[in-house]
């Protein structure tokens, strides 16, 4: 944290390990160090960010850090602010109005906390905003391990680029602040991969995860992007999902997937407008039949785009399709390795499986399901094949 060549610094590691106490308490130094400094901590729902960061640990780091004289506090907007005109910021990342207002300001600092959570792409998006002068500008992130396919473990572990770094801290590096007990008689009795993940800092696919055998690749192949049947899934959102659209190649039992857009805040004009440099319009989309006056407008763009069919068992259905073949999703595609490492199946409260999927990190592998319906339905119409598969 201290290395002015690191802009991004993550930790993780097990529960209670001191890891956003750490941060939040770099934050507060930053604000007090640098007058008229922004700071910003953020997690993807607003509710947890108020529960755990303002009226837990920013409100306890203030007292131990801070004379209650040398700033005050605005309980309607989650703000600090400082004597020096410094403030320290709590915001969620659910809400389109939310972002906006992020992205209308520039900070010092920005600490994205339990970022197994948060997508890749709404990262990057705020990210945009780490401009302000006057001093190092840094990002921190937290998290306790995610699947190991998670944009977190790629990015700082796997690849780690320049400017980059990580480091795990566990409960045992914390016990003095810990209630006496709590790791023997809590994380240590977990089950085991909860075990690994709270206690032990693992990377590890979380316990019922659906896909798990899903590979990596640089890029869809050239001889799969000329040879196999192709096809677009679209699943719609706008304020608080995200659009995402991904392009798929069949190849046997084969399935190449690329991440083509993964956004927030698209209306169907402007979605459309992206669309029309990421998709060949020849190819068939399979999108959201929800939303009928959605694919109706951007079909009228001159997209080849229906509704994919809906039923009780639908999504089941092709959940079990996808797990029929063996599926390679490119690097890029940093949102649908995101989904597919918290994509599970849904428990009872007792712990036993339902048989559902959870409806959440679903919008890319919903996507996915809808642009390979025709496939899962037997159907393959001239249009699934590339020129050079008909010798054009």
């Amino acid at each position: 944290m201290a290395e002015p060549t690191n802009k991004h610094v993550m930790l993780y590691g097990g529960a209670r390990s001191g890891k956003t106490r750490l941060f939040v308490a770099a934050i507060i130094n930053r604000a007090q160090k640098y007058p008229g400094s922004r700071h910003l901590i953020a997690r993807l729902r607003f509710s947890h960010a108020k529960a755990s960061i303002w009226l837990d640990t920013l409100s306890r780091s203030l007292g131990e850090q801070a004379d209650p004289t040398s700033y005050s506090v605005n309980e309607s907007d989650h703000y600090v602010r400082f004597n020096n005109g410094s403030e320290i910021w709590v915001d969620g990342l659910d809400d389109k109005e939310r972002v906006d207002k992020i992205l209308g300001r520039e900070y010092m600092t920005i600490f994205f906390n339990e970022i197994s959570q948060i997508p890749y792409d709404t990262v990057t998006t705020v990210l945009t905003r780490l401009s302000q002068r006057g001093g190092r500008n840094v990002a921190y992130y937290d998290l306790n391990p995610a699947g190991n396919q998670h944009w977190a473990k790629k990015l700082f572990i796997d690849e780690r680029p320049p400017g980059y770094a990580c480091m795990r801290i566990n409960p045992f590096d914390n016990e003095q602040h810990l209630p006496e007990g709590y790791i023997d008689d809590i994380l240590s009795k977990l089950p085991e991969h909860k075990r690994r993940r709270f206690l032990d800092g693992e990377w590890s696919d979380p316990e019922g995860t659906i896909f798990t055998t899903w590979q990596e690749v640089d890029e869809i192949p050239e001889g799969i992007r000329l040879h196999s049947r192709r096809a677009y899934g679209l699943d719609f959102g706008f304020s608080l999902d995200p659009a995402a659209l991904v392009a798929l190649h069949l190849n046997g039992d084969d399935l190449y997937v690329d991440e083509l857009l993964y956004e927030t805040g698209q209306t169907n004009i402007a979605l459309a407008r992206q669309m029309t440099s990421l998709v060949d319009q020849t190819v068939w989309i399979g999108a959201d039949s929800s939303e009928p006056k959605s694919i109706a407008e951007i079909g009228q763009q001159g997209f080849n785009i229906e509704g994919a069919l809906k039923g009780p068992d639908s999504v089941n259905f092709g959940i079990d399709w996808l797990l029929s073949k063996q599926v390679y999703v490119t690097s890029r595609s940093q949102n649908v390795w995101n989904e597919q490492a918290n994509y599970a199946w849904e428990k009872r409260r007792d712990g036993t499986p339902t048989g559902r999927p959870i409806d959440d990190y679903n919008h890319a592998m919903d996507a996915i399901r809808y642009g390979a319906q025709r496939w899962m339905r037997g159907e393959g119409r001239i249009a699934d094949w590339s020129a050079a598969d008909l010798g054009l």
